[in-house]
């Protein structure tokens, strides 16, 4: 069983309003706040469900937006149903829309004596996540929570093994994601694009694969929990850049290719259908 965090122990008896987790795993921050939450109401480190414990959702892929933060507030009350406190929090995979952070600073700005909010944000996979998972946060939100950094003991080394490349999309993953049993087939197409300066023909044909590898696997797990197509691409080239990056023969080119890639994941992020997308950066990148 995971336990909670030194300094969020430290915490519980006598919780601020408001709090902003952050980390560079995604899943550990969520697993973190919700134990956090139980330890606070209940005096019990476990993740469990229940009615005062409310962690907000969305339509939404990726963000949060100003009627998600209303009916929080509004429709479903901070009013406490057992607990001392009704705890919010805020899941690190969905950002907040600007008209979504103002409404909730408002209420942040008047807090409740019965109503906790715990706000995560995790960093990004080529910048410091204690910098990175910052930026995504109004500076008049982040002065009224408080900040607390919480790290995790999971190493990744990208080296294209599957169970490294296994353990990455699970510490980064949804709670309705599993990434358990990820084929190496797909690590293997994955690794085959690190490649920089292939004729666009060779990098379309390598990219098609790619996306074939990951249909099929999808199309596996239907009907045991959902994988988001554009979701797992996305997490796939966050790896592919980062080895990139920690190769010693990091140059312009290999500078430029990782560019090309997180402007390839920002296009996947706004709905762009990803054979277009991949299609683009495949002739592109045969240029540098």
């Amino acid at each position: 069983m995971e336990k909670l965090n030194k300094k969020l122990a430290q915490e519980f008896e006598s919780p601020f309003h408001a709090y902003l987790l952050l980390g560079n795993t995604s899943s550990h921050l969520l697993k973190q706040a919700k134990i956090f939450a139980s330890k606070i109401l209940f005096g019990i480190e476990e993740d469990i469900e229940h009615p005062d414990i409310k962690v907000v959702s969305s339509e939404n892929l990726n963000t949060l937006g100003v009627e998600d933060i209303r009916n929080i507030i509004e429709n479903d009350g901070l009013v406490p149903i057992e607990g001392e406190y009704k705890v919010v929090i805020f899941p690190p995979v969905k950002s907040l829309t600007e008209e979504a952070s103002n409404a909730l600073l408002k209420t942040l700005e008047e807090p409740s004596d019965s109503s906790i909010f715990i706000l995560t944000s995790s960093g990004k996979f080529w910048s410091h996540a204690r910098d990175d998972s910052i930026l995504g946060v109004l500076s008049t939100i982040k002065s009224r929570c408080r900040r607390i950094f919480i790290d995790t003991d999971i190493e990744t080394e990208f080296n294209f093994s599957e169970k490294d490349f296994i353990n990455f999309m699970e510490s980064n993953k949804r709670e309705d994601e599993d990434f358990s049993n990820i084929p190496q087939n797909l690590v293997n197409a994955l690794k085959s694009l690190k490649d920089v300066g292939n004729d666009s023909t060779e990098n379309i044909f390598k990219f098609q694969e790619f996306i074939k590898i990951i249909d099929k696997y999808k199309k596996e797990k239907e009907d045991s929990y959902q994988v988001n197509h554009t979701r797992l691409i996305i997490a796939s080239f966050e790896y592919l850049t980062r080895n990139i990056l920690l190769t010693k023969e990091f140059g312009k080119k290999e500078f430029r290719y990782c560019e090309l890639l997180q402007g390839s994941m920002d296009d996947l992020d706004k709905g762009i259908r990803p054979n277009t997308v991949l299609n683009n950066f495949a002739i592109v990148s045969s240029k540098l």
